[in-house]
């Protein structure tokens, strides 16, 4: 009896082993935040990462998703970072993130405060013109923030809101890639042109109409900027009291811009009507100019290619340097004002006239032309001179 005994402990002991094993080797994958279930950020916004542990998984791959059109999360490297915009009300407001790693999942609630300006204003171009020691001891450079950009001669387009800063630095630009530089900028009452300040009587704050008049403007009481890591900021204080927050985040160069595009386009359009003209060897290089136009309801293309031969524009191009360039084959040449429009552009028709309020001239990168017996696709992958990608292609007939 006590031998069956003992072997019935033994298979027993057995059994718990194996259970346990099981258990072991089956644990759940988990996700553990560590850095807090709340993250919250001031009403300016800014960036901020959530830290997190793994377990039981053989991936360090953590999916993250997010609702909030004013926040965005992403994993880099072991966290997640979060980049969240300024919060242009007085309102408070929240999100939740979820974090996924495998079937364990885990949530953080985010949280803005109100923002404590009147107005808060996240420009989407940096403009401007650098002056260097031309009417100062320092260097000069005239700041342009705005939503839709400037004219080239720095006039104001239709409907768009500025912040001009007349700012004073004693480091020298490249002329012909003027990056202000970093620092702390003091609005300076007395237009004493000192370093490290920006001038009253140029720096001021301004809305445009449908006609491009200045419909609203204002003088600043006070204000700083601070320039630093590809980032514009600036806390002003206006005449009238009102407090406003502006930013931009990007390249910082003191150029202004044909293409009123502010971010990347892409398009895939069927169903122009294409028509191309040869105008002979217009820059006695040896090499044919075509001039090919493509419309399509409002959209309207235009590229000037110099290629080899007269009666056929087909090839792939690539884009004329500004200068120093002797060998045109196979170029494109990049979109200028003329007597209209000139080169390589995309722009929108208004009643059938290009009106240049929609328009991006393309200075950089590849196209390629197709001729497949008069069916005509030109493909791009272009930049404009505001650094927007231009991607996508052209179907249509040649006329």
């Amino acid at each position: 009896m006590k031998k069956i005994f003992s072997i019935l402990f033994l298979a027993a002991l057995v059994m718990v082993a194996c259970e346990n094993g099981s258990e072991e080797n089956n644990a759940k994958p988990s996700i553990t935040i560590t850095s807090g279930d709340v993250v919250e950020f001031s009403g300016e916004g800014g960036v901020a990462e959530i830290t997190y542990t793994l377990a039981n998984g053989t991936d360090t791959k953590v999916n993250v998703s997010e609702s909030a059109a004013w926040l965005s999360a992403e994993q880099s490297g072991d966290v997640i970072k979060l980049t969240a915009k300024a919060n242009d009300t007085a309102e408070a407001r929240e999100t939740v993130v979820t974090l996924r790693y495998s079937t364990a999942t885990a949530k953080v609630t985010v949280k803005q405060a109100g923002s404590e300006y009147d107005v808060v204003f996240e420009a989407k171009r940096f403009e401007g013109i650098y002056f260097g020691t031309e009417y100062s001891a320092m260097h000069n450079y005239y700041i342009i923030l705005s939503d839709k950009g400037v004219n080239t001669d720095a006039s104001a387009r239709a409907n768009s809101t500025y912040y001009y800063f007349d700012m004073y630095r004693n480091i020298k630009a490249d002329e012909m890639n003027p990056v202000l530089p970093e620092g702390e900028y003091t609005f300076d009452a007395t237009n004493s042109y000192a370093d490290k300040t920006f001038s009253e009587e140029s720096s001021w704050y301004g809305v445009t109409g449908a006609d491009g008049k200045f419909t609203k403007s204002g003088s600043f009481k006070s204000a700083t900027v601070v320039v630093k890591n590809g980032k514009f900021t600036a806390n002003i204080e206006m005449e009238d009291g009102t407090k406003h927050f502006v930013s931009y985040e990007g390249e910082l160069v003191a150029t202004t811009h044909l293409s009123t595009f502010t971010e990347d386009t892409e398009f895939a359009v069927e169903g122009a009507e294409v028509t191309a003209t040869c105008y002979g060897d217009t820059y006695e290089k040896g090499q044919q100019t075509w001039f090919i136009e493509a419309v399509h309801g409002n959209d309207y293309f235009c590229v000037e290619v110099m290629a080899p031969s007269a009666t056929e524009f087909a090839g792939i191009y690539s884009a004329l340097a500004a200068s120093g360039v002797t060998d045109y084959a196979n170029k494109f040449i990049p979109g200028l004002i003329g007597e209209g429009l000139v080169g390589t552009w995309y722009a929108k028709l208004t009643n059938g006239v290009i009106k240049g309020d929609v328009m991006a001239p393309m200075v950089e990168g590849m196209i390629q032309i197709v001729n497949d017996g008069g069916a005509i696709t030109i493909n791009y992958s272009c930049k404009d001179d505001a650094g927007n990608n231009i991607t996508g292609s052209v179907k249509g007939n040649l006329k």
